[in-house]
């Protein structure tokens, strides 16, 4: 079977205790050999790219920005300094974030084999992309965190 291309995503709203429990998946999973995708916000996001970083594997690290860095919020981009692997979706600076993070959200599933989900039931970009995910057959793990 071998390593594997997983897409993280979720909510910008999670507790400490969820952001630390999705940090030690992405941790897990890139220890493991897999390639971690996500998105580079707060949250899901940021929680998945400080346990990818802590692998010490910037190699199995992608991060794709719904808009320009230059756009995200400054704590992301502090953290962000750190990722080798950026894509930045500048034509994509003048949408609203939610439009922009649906179009990063589809390119993302287009790269990965699985996606691991965390959302309320109200999120619905979140919610959007695992029914797009679930349409290109793909490994879907939905977690509800209400």
């Amino acid at each position: 079977q071998g390593p594997r291309k997983y897409c993280i995503l979720g909510t910008r709203h999670c507790s400490f205790l969820h952001q630390q429990i999705i940090e030690l998946l992405a941790y897990a999973l890139v220890l493991s050999g897999n390639h971690v995708y996500t998105s580079g916000n707060i949250g899901t996001n940021a929680a998945t790219i400080r346990g990818a970083l802590r692998a010490e594997r910037p190699d199995l690290l992608t991060v794709f920005l719904p808009q320009s860095l230059k756009k995200q919020p400054p704590e992301s981009q502090e953290l962000l300094e750190q990722v080798e692997d950026i894509i930045e979706m500048s034509e994509n600076d003048d949408l609203q974030l939610d439009a922009a993070s649906r179009l990063c959200n589809s390119l993302l599933l287009t790269k990965t084999t699985q996606l691991v989900a965390f959302a309320f039931h109200h999120s619905n970009t979140v919610i959007e992309a695992t029914a797009e995910a679930q349409s290109l057959e793909m490994i879907v793990t939905l977690l509800y965190l209400d």
